[in-house]
Protein backbone atom coordinates (compact mmCIF):
# COMPACT_ATOMS: atom_id res chain seq x y z
CA UNK A 1 0.00 0.00 0.00
CA UNK A 2 1.41 3.44 -0.95
CA UNK A 3 1.91 6.00 1.82
CA UNK A 4 0.65 9.54 1.19
CA UNK A 5 3.30 11.92 -0.12
CA UNK A 6 1.53 15.06 1.11
CA UNK A 7 -0.26 16.00 4.33
CA UNK A 8 -3.55 14.12 4.62
CA UNK A 9 -5.51 17.17 5.80
CA UNK A 10 -4.96 19.03 2.50
CA UNK A 11 -7.81 19.09 0.01
CA UNK A 12 -7.20 17.86 -3.52
CA UNK A 13 -6.97 21.43 -4.80
CA UNK A 14 -4.62 22.40 -2.01
CA UNK A 15 -2.47 19.35 -2.67
CA UNK A 16 -2.19 20.31 -6.32
CA UNK A 17 -1.32 23.90 -5.37
CA UNK A 18 1.32 22.59 -2.97
CA UNK A 19 2.82 20.40 -5.70
CA UNK A 20 2.79 23.35 -8.13
CA UNK A 21 4.61 25.45 -5.56
CA UNK A 22 7.26 22.76 -5.05
CA UNK A 23 7.72 22.42 -8.78
CA UNK A 24 8.60 26.10 -9.20
CA UNK A 25 10.67 26.96 -6.16
CA UNK A 26 14.34 27.85 -6.80
CA UNK A 27 15.56 25.09 -4.50
CA UNK A 28 15.95 21.43 -5.43
CA UNK A 29 13.52 19.20 -3.50
CA UNK A 30 13.71 15.42 -3.45
CA UNK A 31 11.49 13.18 -1.35
CA UNK A 32 12.52 9.69 -0.15
CA UNK A 33 10.59 6.82 1.32
CA UNK A 34 11.86 5.07 4.41
CA UNK A 35 13.74 2.62 2.18
CA UNK A 36 15.57 5.72 0.83
CA UNK A 37 14.20 5.35 -2.70
CA UNK A 38 13.26 8.66 -4.37
CA UNK A 39 9.55 9.13 -5.02
CA UNK A 40 9.37 12.85 -5.82
CA UNK A 41 11.65 15.46 -7.37
CA UNK A 42 10.89 18.98 -8.49
CA UNK A 43 12.05 20.74 -11.63
CA UNK A 44 14.97 22.52 -9.94
CA UNK A 45 16.28 19.24 -8.54
CA UNK A 46 16.22 17.69 -12.01
CA UNK A 47 17.94 20.76 -13.49
CA UNK A 48 20.69 20.75 -10.88
CA UNK A 49 21.30 17.02 -11.18
CA UNK A 50 20.97 17.03 -14.96
CA UNK A 51 18.48 14.15 -14.97
CA UNK A 52 14.94 13.35 -16.02
CA UNK A 53 12.31 12.10 -13.59
CA UNK A 54 12.52 8.63 -15.09
CA UNK A 55 16.26 8.61 -14.45
CA UNK A 56 15.84 9.82 -10.85
CA UNK A 57 12.70 8.21 -9.42
CA UNK A 58 13.48 4.92 -7.70
CA UNK A 59 17.16 5.68 -7.11
CA UNK A 60 18.79 6.67 -3.85
CA UNK A 61 20.63 9.93 -3.21
CA UNK A 62 23.86 8.02 -2.78
CA UNK A 63 23.70 6.06 -6.02
CA UNK A 64 27.34 5.10 -6.88
CA UNK A 65 27.11 6.73 -10.32
CA UNK A 66 26.89 10.15 -8.62
CA UNK A 67 30.24 9.66 -6.90
CA UNK A 68 29.36 11.95 -4.00
CA UNK A 69 32.34 13.57 -2.22
CA UNK A 70 32.67 15.76 0.88
CA UNK A 71 34.36 19.16 1.24
CA UNK A 72 37.78 17.54 1.49
CA UNK A 73 37.22 15.75 -1.80
CA UNK A 74 36.89 12.32 -0.18
CA UNK A 75 34.23 9.84 -1.24
CA UNK A 76 31.17 10.20 1.04
CA UNK A 77 30.03 6.76 2.30
CA UNK A 78 26.33 5.99 1.97
CA UNK A 79 25.81 5.74 5.74
CA UNK A 80 27.11 9.32 6.17
CA UNK A 81 24.82 10.79 3.52
CA UNK A 82 22.35 13.35 5.00
CA UNK A 83 19.38 11.12 4.03
CA UNK A 84 20.91 8.11 5.82
CA UNK A 85 21.71 10.17 8.93
CA UNK A 86 18.19 11.64 9.01
CA UNK A 87 16.71 8.14 8.73
CA UNK A 88 19.00 6.81 11.44
CA UNK A 89 18.56 9.68 13.94
CA UNK A 90 15.00 10.75 13.00
CA UNK A 91 16.36 14.31 13.21
CA UNK A 92 17.08 16.95 10.59
CA UNK A 93 20.57 17.06 9.10
CA UNK A 94 21.33 20.58 7.91
CA UNK A 95 23.74 22.45 5.66
CA UNK A 96 25.90 19.59 4.41
CA UNK A 97 28.22 20.51 1.53
CA UNK A 98 28.54 17.77 -1.09
CA UNK A 99 30.05 17.43 -4.54
CA UNK A 100 27.83 15.36 -6.87
CA UNK A 101 28.99 13.93 -10.17
CA UNK A 102 26.39 14.29 -12.92
CA UNK A 103 26.52 11.18 -15.15
CA UNK A 104 24.86 12.81 -18.14
CA UNK A 105 26.95 15.99 -18.39
CA UNK A 106 29.97 14.29 -16.82
CA UNK A 107 30.83 17.16 -14.50
CA UNK A 108 30.59 17.81 -10.77
CA UNK A 109 28.28 20.24 -9.01
CA UNK A 110 28.56 21.45 -5.42
CA UNK A 111 25.34 21.66 -3.41
CA UNK A 112 24.29 22.68 0.11
CA UNK A 113 21.97 19.97 1.39
CA UNK A 114 19.44 19.62 4.21
CA UNK A 115 17.56 16.38 4.99
CA UNK A 116 14.33 16.60 7.11
CA UNK A 117 12.61 13.39 8.28
CA UNK A 118 8.79 13.11 8.39
CA UNK A 119 7.61 10.94 11.27
CA UNK A 120 4.38 8.98 11.65
CA UNK A 121 2.28 8.84 14.82
CA UNK A 122 4.63 6.28 16.34
CA UNK A 123 7.72 8.42 15.72
CA UNK A 124 9.02 6.26 12.90
CA UNK A 125 10.49 7.90 9.81
CA UNK A 126 8.00 7.71 6.99
CA UNK A 127 9.53 10.10 4.48
CA UNK A 128 12.67 12.22 4.22
CA UNK A 129 12.57 15.49 2.35
CA UNK A 130 15.89 16.71 0.99
CA UNK A 131 16.38 20.27 -0.11
CA UNK A 132 19.51 21.50 -1.82
CA UNK A 133 20.79 24.59 -3.58
CA UNK A 134 23.73 25.16 -5.85
CA UNK A 135 26.86 26.67 -4.27
CA UNK A 136 29.10 25.60 -7.14
CA UNK A 137 30.65 29.01 -7.82
CA UNK A 138 31.45 29.63 -4.17
CA UNK A 139 33.00 26.22 -3.54
CA UNK A 140 34.95 26.23 -6.77
CA UNK A 141 36.31 29.68 -5.98
CA UNK A 142 37.35 28.55 -2.52
CA UNK A 143 38.87 25.40 -3.94
CA UNK A 144 40.72 27.44 -6.53
CA UNK A 145 42.17 29.69 -3.83
CA UNK A 146 43.16 26.70 -1.74
CA UNK A 147 44.69 24.96 -4.73
CA UNK A 148 46.52 28.14 -5.76
CA UNK A 149 47.97 28.49 -2.28
CA UNK A 150 48.96 24.85 -2.27
CA UNK A 151 50.57 25.21 -5.68
CA UNK A 152 52.51 28.32 -4.66
CA UNK A 153 53.71 26.71 -1.45
CA UNK A 154 54.62 23.55 -3.31
CA UNK A 155 56.57 25.45 -5.95
CA UNK A 156 58.41 27.65 -3.49
CA UNK A 157 59.13 25.07 -0.84
CA UNK A 158 59.44 21.72 -2.59
CA UNK A 159 59.61 22.27 -6.33
CA UNK A 160 61.81 19.99 -8.41
CA UNK A 161 62.26 22.74 -11.00
CA UNK A 162 64.71 25.58 -10.58
CA UNK A 163 62.95 28.87 -9.68
CA UNK A 164 64.87 32.14 -9.78
CA UNK A 165 63.48 35.66 -9.32
CA UNK A 166 65.44 38.69 -10.50
CA UNK A 167 64.88 42.39 -10.11
CA UNK A 168 64.96 44.73 -13.09
CA UNK A 169 68.77 44.84 -12.93
CA UNK A 170 68.88 41.02 -13.04
CA UNK A 171 70.06 40.76 -9.48
CA UNK A 172 68.83 37.61 -7.73
CA UNK A 173 66.12 38.25 -5.13
CA UNK A 174 64.90 34.68 -4.71
CA UNK A 175 66.35 31.22 -5.44
CA UNK A 176 64.44 28.02 -4.74
CA UNK A 177 66.19 25.26 -2.83
CA UNK A 178 65.72 22.99 -5.83
CA UNK A 179 67.71 25.39 -8.03
CA UNK A 180 70.62 25.24 -5.61
CA UNK A 181 70.38 21.46 -5.28
CA UNK A 182 70.46 20.98 -9.04
CA UNK A 183 73.40 23.34 -9.50
CA UNK A 184 75.45 21.68 -6.77
CA UNK A 185 75.93 25.00 -4.98
CA UNK A 186 74.60 26.00 -1.59
CA UNK A 187 71.96 28.75 -1.53
CA UNK A 188 74.55 31.21 -0.19
CA UNK A 189 77.02 30.30 -2.95
CA UNK A 190 74.32 30.59 -5.58
CA UNK A 191 73.28 34.07 -4.42
CA UNK A 192 76.89 35.22 -4.70
CA UNK A 193 77.31 33.94 -8.27
CA UNK A 194 77.16 36.40 -11.13
CA UNK A 195 73.79 36.31 -12.93
CA UNK A 196 73.62 33.61 -15.59
CA UNK A 197 77.22 32.56 -14.93
CA UNK A 198 76.18 28.87 -15.01
CA UNK A 199 75.35 29.07 -18.73
CA UNK A 200 78.20 27.50 -20.77
CA UNK A 201 79.84 29.54 -23.50
CA UNK A 202 78.25 27.39 -26.20
CA UNK A 203 74.76 28.61 -25.14
CA UNK A 204 75.48 32.28 -24.41
CA UNK A 205 73.94 33.33 -27.73
CA UNK A 206 70.75 31.47 -26.78
CA UNK A 207 70.74 33.27 -23.43
CA UNK A 208 70.97 36.67 -25.14
CA UNK A 209 68.08 35.78 -27.47
CA UNK A 210 65.93 34.63 -24.55
CA UNK A 211 66.64 37.78 -22.47
CA UNK A 212 65.81 40.07 -25.38
CA UNK A 213 62.54 38.23 -26.06
CA UNK A 214 61.64 38.31 -22.36
CA UNK A 215 62.17 42.05 -22.10
CA UNK A 216 60.43 42.70 -25.42
CA UNK A 217 57.37 40.44 -25.10
CA UNK A 218 57.20 40.00 -21.35
CA UNK A 219 57.31 36.19 -21.49
CA UNK A 220 59.39 33.32 -22.78
CA UNK A 221 58.50 29.64 -22.97
CA UNK A 222 60.56 26.44 -23.16
CA UNK A 223 63.84 28.02 -24.21
CA UNK A 224 66.57 25.39 -24.37
CA UNK A 225 69.61 26.75 -22.53
CA UNK A 226 72.07 24.44 -20.77
CA UNK A 227 73.68 25.03 -17.39
CA UNK A 228 76.99 23.84 -15.98
CA UNK A 229 76.94 22.54 -12.40
CA UNK A 230 79.56 23.03 -9.71
CA UNK A 231 80.76 19.49 -10.57
CA UNK A 232 81.25 20.66 -14.21
CA UNK A 233 78.36 18.53 -15.48
CA UNK A 234 76.39 20.08 -18.36
CA UNK A 235 72.63 19.65 -17.94
CA UNK A 236 69.87 20.04 -20.54
CA UNK A 237 67.42 22.74 -19.35
CA UNK A 238 64.33 24.46 -20.72
CA UNK A 239 63.42 27.88 -19.32
CA UNK A 240 60.14 29.75 -19.12
CA UNK A 241 59.71 33.21 -17.64
CA UNK A 242 57.56 36.26 -17.12
CA UNK A 243 58.12 39.95 -16.36
CA UNK A 244 55.98 41.45 -13.57
CA UNK A 245 55.92 45.13 -14.48
CA UNK A 246 54.08 46.17 -11.32
CA UNK A 247 56.70 44.65 -9.03
CA UNK A 248 59.61 45.09 -11.46
CA UNK A 249 60.50 41.42 -11.08
CA UNK A 250 61.49 38.71 -13.54
CA UNK A 251 60.41 35.15 -12.78
CA UNK A 252 62.29 32.24 -14.36
CA UNK A 253 61.46 28.55 -14.05
CA UNK A 254 63.97 26.01 -15.35
CA UNK A 255 63.27 22.35 -15.93
CA UNK A 256 66.09 19.81 -15.95
CA UNK A 257 65.45 17.53 -18.95
CA UNK A 258 68.78 15.69 -18.84
CA UNK A 259 67.38 12.48 -17.37
CA UNK A 260 64.28 12.66 -19.55
CA UNK A 261 66.36 13.18 -22.68
CA UNK A 262 68.61 10.29 -21.71
CA UNK A 263 65.55 8.11 -21.10
CA UNK A 264 63.95 9.08 -24.41
CA UNK A 265 67.21 8.40 -26.22
CA UNK A 266 67.48 5.01 -24.49
CA UNK A 267 63.85 4.26 -25.39
CA UNK A 268 64.45 5.12 -29.04
CA UNK A 269 67.57 2.97 -28.95
CA UNK A 270 65.66 0.08 -27.38
CA UNK A 271 62.88 0.27 -29.98
CA UNK A 272 65.45 0.39 -32.78
CA UNK A 273 67.29 -2.63 -31.40
CA UNK A 274 64.03 -4.55 -31.01
CA UNK A 275 62.95 -3.88 -34.61
CA UNK A 276 66.41 -4.71 -35.91
CA UNK A 277 66.81 -7.97 -33.98
CA UNK A 278 63.22 -9.06 -34.73
CA UNK A 279 63.64 -8.67 -38.48
CA UNK A 280 67.08 -10.30 -38.47
CA UNK A 281 65.68 -13.28 -36.53
CA UNK A 282 62.79 -13.55 -39.01
CA UNK A 283 65.33 -13.50 -41.82
CA UNK A 284 67.33 -16.29 -40.15
CA UNK A 285 64.22 -18.42 -39.59
CA UNK A 286 63.03 -18.08 -43.17
CA UNK A 287 66.39 -18.33 -44.96
CA UNK A 288 66.76 -21.38 -47.19
CA UNK A 289 70.44 -20.90 -47.97
CA UNK A 290 73.37 -18.67 -46.97
CA UNK A 291 72.75 -16.23 -49.80
CA UNK A 292 69.34 -15.44 -48.29
CA UNK A 293 71.12 -14.23 -45.14
CA UNK A 294 73.71 -12.25 -47.08
CA UNK A 295 71.12 -10.57 -49.28
CA UNK A 296 68.72 -9.67 -46.47
CA UNK A 297 71.00 -8.59 -43.64
CA UNK A 298 72.34 -5.41 -45.22
CA UNK A 299 68.91 -4.00 -46.09
CA UNK A 300 67.59 -4.67 -42.56
CA UNK A 301 70.68 -3.14 -40.95
CA UNK A 302 70.16 0.13 -42.86
CA UNK A 303 66.35 0.32 -42.93
CA UNK A 304 65.61 -0.96 -39.41
CA UNK A 305 68.88 -0.93 -37.52
CA UNK A 306 69.69 2.75 -38.01
CA UNK A 307 73.08 2.10 -39.64
CA UNK A 308 74.23 4.28 -42.52
CA UNK A 309 76.03 1.49 -44.39
CA UNK A 310 76.39 -2.30 -44.27
CA UNK A 311 78.07 -4.86 -46.52
CA UNK A 312 78.91 -8.56 -46.69
CA UNK A 313 82.47 -9.51 -47.65
CA UNK A 314 83.43 -13.03 -48.76
CA UNK A 315 86.74 -14.57 -47.77
CA UNK A 316 89.18 -15.01 -50.68
CA UNK A 317 91.99 -17.32 -49.59
CA UNK A 318 93.62 -17.42 -53.02
CA UNK A 319 94.21 -13.67 -53.10
CA UNK A 320 94.26 -13.34 -49.29
CA UNK A 321 91.66 -10.61 -49.36
CA UNK A 322 87.94 -9.93 -48.81
CA UNK A 323 85.61 -9.61 -51.78
CA UNK A 324 82.53 -7.39 -51.21
CA UNK A 325 79.37 -9.26 -52.19
CA UNK A 326 76.28 -7.34 -51.04
CA UNK A 327 75.76 -3.86 -49.57
CA UNK A 328 73.08 -1.32 -48.59
CA UNK A 329 73.15 2.32 -47.55
CA UNK A 330 75.63 5.14 -48.10
CA UNK A 331 78.37 3.35 -50.06
CA UNK A 332 79.49 6.16 -52.43
CA UNK A 333 82.46 4.19 -53.83
CA UNK A 334 83.81 3.12 -50.44
CA UNK A 335 84.00 -0.56 -51.43
CA UNK A 336 86.28 0.21 -54.39
CA UNK A 337 88.74 1.74 -51.97
CA UNK A 338 88.17 -1.08 -49.49
CA UNK A 339 89.03 -3.78 -52.07
CA UNK A 340 92.35 -2.08 -52.85
CA UNK A 341 93.37 -1.69 -49.22
CA UNK A 342 92.21 -4.81 -47.42
CA UNK A 343 93.96 -8.06 -46.54
CA UNK A 344 93.31 -11.07 -44.34
CA UNK A 345 97.03 -11.36 -43.54
CA UNK A 346 98.54 -10.06 -40.31
CA UNK A 347 99.78 -6.84 -41.88
CA UNK A 348 98.58 -3.21 -41.43
CA UNK A 349 95.97 -3.64 -44.19
CA UNK A 350 94.67 -6.70 -42.35
CA UNK A 351 94.60 -5.32 -38.83
CA UNK A 352 91.37 -3.36 -39.10
CA UNK A 353 88.11 -4.90 -37.83
CA UNK A 354 87.42 -6.73 -41.13
CA UNK A 355 90.79 -8.44 -41.49
CA UNK A 356 90.93 -9.47 -37.84
CA UNK A 357 87.38 -10.82 -37.95
CA UNK A 358 88.25 -13.08 -40.89
CA UNK A 359 91.44 -14.31 -39.22
CA UNK A 360 90.19 -14.70 -35.66
CA UNK A 361 86.53 -15.50 -36.21
CA UNK A 362 85.47 -12.87 -33.63
CA UNK A 363 83.44 -9.66 -33.53
CA UNK A 364 85.54 -6.52 -33.67
CA UNK A 365 84.29 -2.95 -33.40
CA UNK A 366 85.60 0.59 -33.56
CA UNK A 367 83.70 3.26 -31.64
CA UNK A 368 85.79 6.20 -32.84
CA UNK A 369 86.91 5.90 -36.45
CA UNK A 370 88.27 9.46 -36.33
CA UNK A 371 90.87 8.57 -33.68
CA UNK A 372 91.32 4.78 -33.67
CA UNK A 373 94.85 3.89 -34.95
CA UNK A 374 93.55 0.60 -36.38
CA UNK A 375 91.42 2.61 -38.84
CA UNK A 376 94.22 4.79 -40.15
CA UNK A 377 94.24 3.24 -43.64
CA UNK A 378 90.46 3.69 -44.12
CA UNK A 379 89.84 6.72 -41.86
CA UNK A 380 89.70 9.49 -44.43
CA UNK A 381 87.41 7.61 -46.83
CA UNK A 382 85.14 6.51 -43.96
CA UNK A 383 84.79 9.99 -42.48
CA UNK A 384 83.96 11.44 -45.92
CA UNK A 385 80.88 9.25 -45.96
CA UNK A 386 79.82 9.96 -42.40
CA UNK A 387 81.04 6.71 -40.85
CA UNK A 388 81.98 7.30 -37.22
CA UNK A 389 81.70 3.81 -35.68
CA UNK A 390 81.93 0.33 -37.20
CA UNK A 391 81.53 -3.33 -36.30
CA UNK A 392 82.32 -6.55 -38.12
CA UNK A 393 81.03 -10.02 -37.30
CA UNK A 394 82.25 -13.38 -38.66
CA UNK A 395 80.16 -15.79 -40.71
CA UNK A 396 81.43 -19.25 -39.74
CA UNK A 397 80.85 -22.78 -41.01
CA UNK A 398 82.44 -25.72 -39.19
CA UNK A 399 84.65 -23.34 -37.17
CA UNK A 400 85.93 -21.68 -40.33
CA UNK A 401 85.21 -18.02 -41.17
CA UNK A 402 83.84 -17.87 -44.72
CA UNK A 403 82.68 -14.24 -44.72
CA UNK A 404 82.24 -11.11 -42.63
CA UNK A 405 79.41 -8.59 -42.17
CA UNK A 406 80.43 -4.97 -41.60
CA UNK A 407 78.06 -2.26 -40.34
CA UNK A 408 78.74 1.47 -39.94
CA UNK A 409 77.03 4.12 -37.77
CA UNK A 410 77.00 7.89 -38.17
CA UNK A 411 78.15 8.85 -34.67
CA UNK A 412 80.99 7.87 -32.34
CA UNK A 413 80.42 5.62 -29.32
CA UNK A 414 77.48 4.04 -31.12
CA UNK A 415 78.12 0.50 -29.89
CA UNK A 416 76.99 0.47 -26.27
CA UNK A 417 77.17 -2.65 -24.12
CA UNK A 418 73.54 -3.38 -24.95
CA UNK A 419 74.24 -3.02 -28.67
CA UNK A 420 77.28 -5.31 -28.46
CA UNK A 421 75.34 -7.98 -26.57
CA UNK A 422 72.64 -7.87 -29.23
CA UNK A 423 75.21 -8.18 -32.02
CA UNK A 424 76.76 -11.18 -30.30
CA UNK A 425 73.36 -12.91 -30.09
CA UNK A 426 72.60 -12.11 -33.72
CA UNK A 427 76.01 -13.41 -34.77
CA UNK A 428 75.44 -16.63 -32.82
CA UNK A 429 72.05 -17.09 -34.49
CA UNK A 430 73.49 -16.50 -37.96
CA UNK A 431 76.35 -18.95 -37.39
CA UNK A 432 73.90 -21.50 -36.00
CA UNK A 433 71.85 -21.16 -39.17
CA UNK A 434 74.99 -21.52 -41.29
CA UNK A 435 75.87 -24.73 -39.40
CA UNK A 436 72.38 -26.03 -40.10
CA UNK A 437 72.80 -25.25 -43.80
CA UNK A 438 76.08 -27.20 -43.75
CA UNK A 439 74.51 -30.15 -41.92
CA UNK A 440 71.62 -30.21 -44.35
CA UNK A 441 74.05 -30.23 -47.26
CA UNK A 442 76.05 -33.06 -45.69
CA UNK A 443 72.84 -34.95 -44.97
CA UNK A 444 71.72 -34.63 -48.58
CA UNK A 445 75.13 -35.86 -49.78
CA UNK A 446 75.08 -38.82 -47.37
CA UNK A 447 71.55 -39.71 -48.45
CA UNK A 448 72.63 -39.67 -52.08
CA UNK A 449 75.56 -41.94 -51.24
CA UNK A 450 73.33 -44.30 -49.25
CA UNK A 451 70.82 -44.45 -52.10
CA UNK A 452 73.64 -45.29 -54.51
CA UNK A 453 75.03 -47.96 -52.17
CA UNK A 454 71.56 -49.44 -51.66
CA UNK A 455 71.06 -49.83 -55.39
CA UNK A 456 74.49 -51.47 -55.70
CA UNK A 457 73.75 -53.95 -52.89
CA UNK A 458 70.32 -54.75 -54.27
CA UNK A 459 71.77 -55.48 -57.69
CA UNK A 460 74.92 -57.27 -56.48
CA UNK A 461 75.42 -61.02 -57.18
CA UNK A 462 77.18 -61.27 -53.81
CA UNK A 463 75.03 -62.38 -50.89
CA UNK A 464 74.62 -59.63 -48.29
CA UNK A 465 72.79 -59.81 -45.01
CA UNK A 466 72.58 -57.39 -42.07
CA UNK A 467 71.83 -58.41 -38.48
CA UNK A 468 71.81 -56.70 -35.13
CA UNK A 469 74.41 -57.57 -32.47
CA UNK A 470 72.25 -60.50 -31.35
CA UNK A 471 72.31 -62.10 -34.76
CA UNK A 472 68.70 -61.19 -35.66
CA UNK A 473 68.12 -60.48 -39.35
CA UNK A 474 67.42 -56.87 -40.30
CA UNK A 475 68.12 -57.06 -44.04
CA UNK A 476 69.17 -59.49 -46.80
CA UNK A 477 69.71 -58.63 -50.44
CA UNK A 478 68.03 -60.52 -53.28
CA UNK A 479 71.20 -62.55 -53.94
CA UNK A 480 71.24 -63.83 -50.35
CA UNK A 481 67.54 -64.69 -50.46
CA UNK A 482 68.06 -66.57 -53.71
CA UNK A 483 71.02 -68.52 -52.27
CA UNK A 484 69.31 -69.35 -48.96
CA UNK A 485 65.84 -70.02 -50.26
CA UNK A 486 64.33 -67.68 -47.68
CA UNK A 487 62.38 -64.58 -48.65
CA UNK A 488 63.23 -61.31 -46.92
CA UNK A 489 59.93 -61.24 -44.92
CA UNK A 490 60.72 -64.76 -43.67
CA UNK A 491 64.17 -63.72 -42.48
CA UNK A 492 63.28 -60.43 -40.75
CA UNK A 493 63.20 -60.99 -36.99
CA UNK A 494 64.76 -64.50 -37.11
CA UNK A 495 68.17 -65.35 -35.74
CA UNK A 496 70.94 -66.46 -38.04
CA UNK A 497 71.07 -69.70 -36.06
CA UNK A 498 68.35 -71.10 -38.37
CA UNK A 499 71.05 -71.35 -41.01
CA UNK A 500 73.46 -73.50 -38.99
CA UNK A 501 74.72 -76.34 -41.18
CA UNK A 502 76.61 -78.35 -38.55
CA UNK A 503 79.86 -77.87 -40.44
CA UNK A 504 80.90 -74.87 -38.35
CA UNK A 505 81.97 -75.49 -34.74
CA UNK A 506 80.84 -73.43 -31.73
CA UNK A 507 84.38 -72.12 -31.35
CA UNK A 508 84.34 -71.01 -34.97
CA UNK A 509 81.06 -69.14 -34.40
CA UNK A 510 82.54 -67.42 -31.34
CA UNK A 511 85.59 -66.37 -33.34
CA UNK A 512 83.29 -65.27 -36.14
CA UNK A 513 81.24 -62.97 -33.87
CA UNK A 514 84.39 -61.62 -32.33
CA UNK A 515 85.65 -60.76 -35.80
CA UNK A 516 82.36 -59.16 -36.75
CA UNK A 517 82.30 -56.99 -33.62
CA UNK A 518 85.89 -55.96 -34.41
CA UNK A 519 84.88 -55.24 -38.01
CA UNK A 520 86.96 -58.18 -39.33
CA UNK A 521 85.62 -60.60 -42.00
CA UNK A 522 84.94 -64.30 -41.40
CA UNK A 523 83.51 -67.39 -43.09
CA UNK A 524 80.61 -69.64 -42.08
CA UNK A 525 78.59 -72.33 -43.76
CA UNK A 526 74.79 -72.52 -43.62
CA UNK A 527 72.01 -74.69 -45.01
CA UNK A 528 69.26 -73.66 -47.32
CA UNK A 529 65.56 -73.50 -46.61
CA UNK A 530 63.70 -76.74 -46.00
CA UNK A 531 61.55 -75.83 -48.97
CA UNK A 532 64.62 -76.43 -51.14
CA UNK A 533 65.10 -80.02 -49.94
CA UNK A 534 67.57 -78.95 -47.20
CA UNK A 535 69.57 -81.82 -45.67
CA UNK A 536 68.81 -84.02 -48.73
CA UNK A 537 71.86 -84.29 -50.89
CA UNK A 538 72.61 -80.60 -50.75
CA UNK A 539 75.99 -79.25 -49.84
CA UNK A 540 76.13 -76.50 -47.24
CA UNK A 541 76.80 -73.05 -48.64
CA UNK A 542 79.91 -71.23 -47.43
CA UNK A 543 79.54 -67.49 -47.01
CA UNK A 544 81.92 -64.73 -45.93
CA UNK A 545 80.70 -62.34 -43.24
Amino acid sequence: MNEPLLPADLSDSNQQSFLDLIEHVAVGIVKHRADLSIVLANVKALQLLGLTKDQLIGKTSFDPSWNVIDEQGKLLPGDLHPVSLALKTAKPVENVIMGVFRPITRDRIWILTTAIPELDDRGAVQFITVTFSEIDAIIKKELKIVESNKMINSILEAAHDAIIVYNSQFEKVFISKSAADISGFTLEEFYNLKAFSLVPDSDLHLLDEAKNELLDKGTISDKKIKIRTKQNQVLDFTWSGKVDKELNLVYLIGKDLTEQNNYEEALIQSKRLFKFSSEINDLILNAKEPLDLYNGFCDIAVNKGGFVFAFVGLRDDINETIQPYKYAGEESGYLDYFKKHISIKNIPAGNGPSGRTIRDGKIYYCNDIANDPAMEIWREEALKRGYRSSLTMPIRVDNYTVAQIAIYANRPDFFTQEELELMNRINENINFAMSNFSLAEKHDLAKTQIDTLTVAIEQSTTSVMITDTNGVFEYANPSFCKSSGYSLPELIGLKTSILKSGYTSIEEYQRLWANIKNKNPGWVSFVTNEKMEAFTGLKPILIRL
